[in-house]
């Protein structure tokens, strides 16, 4: 699809298909990013994080938990392993199995946490992005569902700057016409 097939598409609120997570993140962070929460907002902390793959091999129930006190906890299909992680240099470092890992936070609010590994993972071939959401939120959509649900957060935060455009334009020109 061209650059102005999506551009139309988006205007008119069609989201275009994608071919892979990656593609559909880089897409809905084009018109997202501004809308995102920091790392210092504490929020997703002790939330059940689900991660979402478009690997159809990756068929677990993987859940990511940030607790307040540093303590990280990966659960994959009720297993539990433990770890450390920490808002520090520009970033979110995690810890765990023996890694130590520095994360870029791509985009954050309630339902959604979409980490990027520092640095060029995916040119070496490994996944792109960290996608999470939250588990009451987005457990048994698949990833193409999740991406079509993130990228209303844009349209309705686009009707609503919309209509308050709107009545802005309103306002002054009735004032502009109370004094002709």
């Amino acid at each position: 699809m061209s650059f102005v097939e999506k551009v139309v598409s988006t205007v008119n609120g069609e989201l275009p298909e994608f071919q892979s997570l990656d593609e559909g993140i880089d897409f809905c962070m084009e018109h997202l990013a501004k809308h995102s929460k920091g790392l210092d907002e504490d929020f997703f902390l002790n939330t059940r994080w689900l991660e979402v793959r478009d690997d159809v091999n990756f068929q677990e129930n993987l859940l990511h938990i940030f607790q307040e006190d540093g303590n990280y906890m990966q659960i994959l299909d009720g297993d539990i392993s433990k770890g450390n992680w920490e808002n520090s240099v520009g970033g979110l470092i995690i810890k765990h199995a023996d890694k130590h890992e520095l994360f870029e936070c791509i985009f954050l609010n309630e339902d959604f946490f979409i980490l990027k590994k520092h640095g060029s993972a995916a040119l070496r071939g490994q996944r792109k992005y960290f996608f999470m959401v939250r588990e009451g939120f987005g457990k048994g959509y698949e990833w193409n569902e999740l991406i079509e649900m993130m990228f209303r957060v844009y349209r309705s935060n686009s009707f609503y700057y919309l209509m308050l455009m709107f009545v802005v334009i309103t306002v002054l020109v009735l004032i502009v016409f109370s004094f002709i």
